[in-house]
C-alpha cells in the first residue's frame, strides 16, 4: 500500500528535471504559524534525493528562504508568503545543474535596451527604487519599466508618485529575491507568456497512481 503524505497545496511543478531523469519537482505549501515550503519528488532514487536537496538549498541561499521548525520546511524570515515570486524562481532554480555554485545575484545588470546598466537600490522597509547608472533618457526609461516589471512580477505596491519605486507589502527587505528575479523583471512581457504557457502543465503524482 502506498504512503499518504499530507504535503498540504502545491504551490508549482517542474515536470521534466532533464537533471535528474526527467523526474517531477513540486513546491508545496502548509500554512502553520506562517506560511511554510517543502520541495518534494515522488522519486525514491539516491539521485532524486541529492536533486531536492541541492533545490532547497538553492531556495536558501539565492532568494533569502530559511529552514523552518520542521525538518526540510523553508519559510521566508519576514513569515510571509509572497506567492508569485517565489513560483517564478522555483522554476528557475530548477534549471539549474545539480552542485552549480549558489550565489545570491547582484541587484546591477545590463539592459540591452538602455545600453547601460540599471540597479535597483533597496530604501528599507521593504522599499525599492530603479535606477540607471548612466543618466541617460533610454536608461530613465527603462527604470520605469524596471519598476513596473516587478510590481507586476512579484504583485507588489507600485508607488504613484514615484515610478521607479516599488514595496513589499511585509515591508521587509528581500535583496536576494529581487537579485534573483532582475532578469524577469526587464523582460516581464516574456516572462508572463511563459508563466501562461506553463500553466497547468504536468500533474506531481504518487507512482501508483501514474
Amino acid at each position: 500500500m502506498g504512503k499518504l503524505l499530507e504535503l498540504g497545496r502545491r504551490l508549482e511543478i517542474h515536470s521534466m528535471d532533464k537533471h535528474c531523469h526527467d523526474i517531477s519537482v513540486a513546491l508545496y505549501r502548509q500554512d502553520m504559524e506562517c506560511p511554510q515550503f517543502l520541495v518534494h519528488t515522488y522519486s525514491e532514487s539516491e539521485e532524486s534525493a541529492t536533486r531536492v536537496r541541492f533545490i532547497r538549498q538553492a531556495l536558501i541561499r539565492m532568494i533569502g528562504l530559511e529552514p523552518a521548525d520542521r525538518p526540510n520546511w523553508l519559510q521566508f524570515p519576514c513569515r510571509k508568503i509572497h506567492q508569485r515570486a517565489l513560483k517564478r524562481t522555483f522554476l528557475d532554480l530548477c534549471k539549474l545543474e545539480t552542485e552549480a555554485p549558489l550565489e545570491a545575484k547582484s541587484l546591477e545588470a545590463f539592459d540591452k535596451k538602455a545600453a547601460g546598466n540599471l540597479r535597483v537600490v533597496s530604501m528599507g522597509d521593504g522599499a525599492y527604487r530603479t535606477e540607471a547608472v548612466e543618466e541617460t533618457e533610454a536608461g530613465q526609461k527603462r527604470s520605469r519599466a524596471l519598476a513596473r516589471g516587478f510590481a507586476k512580477l512579484c504583485e507588489l505596491r507600485a508607488d504613484d508618485a514615484d515610478p521607479l519605486r516599488f514595496t513589499f507589502e511585509c515591508q521587509s527587505s528581500h535583496d536576494s529575491l529581487v537579485g534573483m528575479l532582475m532578469f524577469r523583471a526587464q523582460n516581464v512581457r516574456s516572462s508572463m507568456q511563459e508563466e501562461d504557457a506553463a500553466a497547468g502543465r504536468g500533474v506531481l503524482a504518487p507512482p501508483s497512481q501514474q
